[in-house]
C-alpha cells in the first residue's frame, strides 16, 4: 500500500510539471515556446520534488525560495 501511494505522489508531481508547461505554451505572454515551457514544467517538478522528499521545514523553505527565482 505505501508503494502505491509514493508513486500516486510522484505521477501528481510529475503531472504538476506537465500541466504547468502546457498551460505556459499554450497562455505564455510570447506565445507558444517550447524552451520557457519546459523550464517552468522542471522548476515546478523541483518545487514539488523538493516538497515532497525534504523533511526539515527550514530547508524546505530555502530551497523553494531559491527555486522560485527561477524562470
Amino acid at each position: 500500500m505505501r508503494t502505491h501511494t509514493r508513486a500516486r505522489r510522484w505521477a501528481f508531481v510529475l503531472l504538476s510539471g506537465v500541466v504547468a508547461a502546457a498551460v505556459v505554451y499554450v497562455f505564455g505572454p510570447a506565445g507558444p515556446d517550447l524552451v520557457a515551457s519546459l523550464a517552468v514544467g522542471s522548476v515546478v517538478v523541483l518545487m514539488f520534488s523538493v516538497a515532497l522528499i525534504v523533511s526539515n521545514e527550514r530547508v524546505k523553505q530555502v530551497l523553494i525560495d531559491l527555486l522560485s527565482l527561477l524562470p
